[in-house]
């Protein structure tokens, strides 16, 4: 069964809204996958405007906040849930390229904890998955104006490729299954081994 749902995560009233259709439909709220994302690139830090920075921000930090905020108080309840929050890389590494998009996504990783923290004791378990360099619309865009880093990354790549969408799935299936039910807290790499060099 499938519900689409047109939603803005940024603003309250539409992620409450999405929220009531889906209990309408199914009838509860189980799994919470926050991973809506963008970015804003700028040739320095100090580049970028401070409207570009509160895009990002809210759009990859802040509505994971609101969205939990608005899906815990339904899963308590229940008696348990799940919650998989998209990180990135860039929760590990800086970007002086992207510095709203890297302080947004390790504010993930810290948020992540934080909740796992607090909802634990209401068998709600919260992780994080941190895609490497995955073949998406937005690094398409990165191949065709940086087509030698494009090369360089997959060259630095242990498993020598970039990755696919579906390398995540695997993940994502595991954290929403009860075979996670003693993991919270943690944010994966999906990466090809990327990160560990």
């Amino acid at each position: 069964r499938v519900l689409a749902v047109q939603c803005d995560v940024t603003d309250r009233d539409s992620v409450q809204a999405a929220l009531d259709s889906t209990i309408e439909r199914f009838g509860g709220v189980d799994i919470v996958v926050n991973n809506a994302g963008t970015n804003k690139r700028a040739d320095e830090p100090h580049l970028l405007s401070d409207e570009d920075w509160r895009d990002v921000i809210d759009t990859n930090l802040t509505s994971m906040h609101t969205v939990t905020s608005l899906a815990f108080p339904l899963m308590k309840p229940r008696g348990g849930g799940k919650f998989i929050n998209i990180g990135s890389m860039m929760s590990i590494f800086g970007s002086p390229y992207a510095p709203a998009y890297a302080a947004s996504k390790g504010g993930v990783v810290q948020y992540t904890k934080s909740c796992a923290v607090a909802y634990s004791k209401y068998n709600v378990q919260v992780n994080a998955i941190l895609p490497g360099w995955i073949v998406t619309e937005m690094t398409d865009e990165f191949g065709r104006l940086f087509p030698e880093r494009y090369a360089a990354i997959e060259g630095r790549t242990p498993s020598g490729r970039w990755g696919q969408p579906q390398d995540l799935a695997g993940t994502a299936v595991f954290l929403a299954s009860s075979a996670s039910q003693f993991v919270s807290g943690v944010s994966i790499p999906i990466d090809g081994g990327y990160s560990v060099q």
